[in-house]
């Protein structure tokens, strides 16, 4: 055998050797995950999803009315199927405002009137923080409560700073406005606060980050619930294009260190 030729036969052997060592995983790149897989939900025996937006002064409008409007949206016909028009239609969740009272609240020059105060709210499946500004002690024992028995509870930007004041991510990852993310770590070391993800979810408590970022989680939320048809159909009817709600890593992940 020639030189040439046996050289030739050494390179095909060992793109072969390289091809099936890769095919079974042996050279896979390694894909950092943004998320933790965390269980589909089943929805109540009923089918109606309650979903309480917790509001108090200078709550974020897009907070709020991103992952209302997904929620609002989610629709599907009485066998499940998603729903494209016509009269047979289930539209499962319920949502509502709560706070510390009924009295207007000033929302970046939007005015909110609370649907229900802190003693009177339905229970929720799905509890909402958009970020704000106001803290009582009515609002803190209303949170622990409930956040115990609903599916989720998710914040959306600095509301994340609300589950961090009251203990709710202590030893869990979590994620906000990246213009508040080493902040929020100095305050909260309990917390571990990364950078790199739309949203960051555990098995009952999930963090969006800034702004826009709730209608990706939102979208998740409706995921887990629903599937992916029927959140892919909520995106479609919102005319929305974004697919972080799918996967939401868009940088390199990493771990936030607090200013010093």
């Amino acid at each position: 055998m020639t030189d040439r030729l046996l050289a030739v036969v050494l390179f095909i052997a060992l793109c072969g050797t390289f091809a099936s060592a890769r095919h079974a995983g042996c050279v896979q790149p390694q894909v950092s995950k943004a998320a933790t897989q965390v269980r589909p939900l089943k929805p109540p025996a009923d089918g109606v999803i309650n979903v309480a937006f917790v509001i108090s002064q200078d709550t974020e409008a897009i907070d709020l009315a991103g992952p209302w409007e997904v929620f609002q949206d989610v629709m599907f016909t009485s066998k499940g199927a998603p729903w494209h028009g016509g009269d047979d239609m289930v539209m499962p969740f319920n949502l509502y405002t709560v706070s510390d009272s009924l009295e207007p609240l000033a929302a970046n020059g939007l005015i909110l009137i609370p649907s229900f105060t802190f003693e009177t709210a339905p229970k929720p499946q799905v509890i909402v923080i958009p970020a704000q500004s106001g803290r009582s002690a009515a609002q803190k024992t209303w949170l622990l409560a409930n956040a115990k028995t609903a599916d989720v509870t998710m914040s959306v930007c600095t509301g994340a700073s609300m589950l961090a004041a009251y203990g709710l991510l202590d030893h869990q990852k979590a994620t906000t406005h990246h213009m508040s993310l080493k902040k929020f770590q100095e305050q909260y070391p309990a917390v571990q606060f990364v950078s790199g993800t739309r949203y960051v979810e555990n098995e009952k408590i999930a963090t969006a980050g800034g702004l826009t970022s709730g209608i990706d989680l939102a979208l998740r939320v409706v995921e887990r619930y629903y599937g992916r048809e029927t959140a892919q159909n909520t995106a479609e009817f919102l005319e929305y294009r974004g697919d972080l709600w799918k996967d939401p890593k868009f940088a390199e992940v990493r771990d936030v260190v607090a200013n010093k």
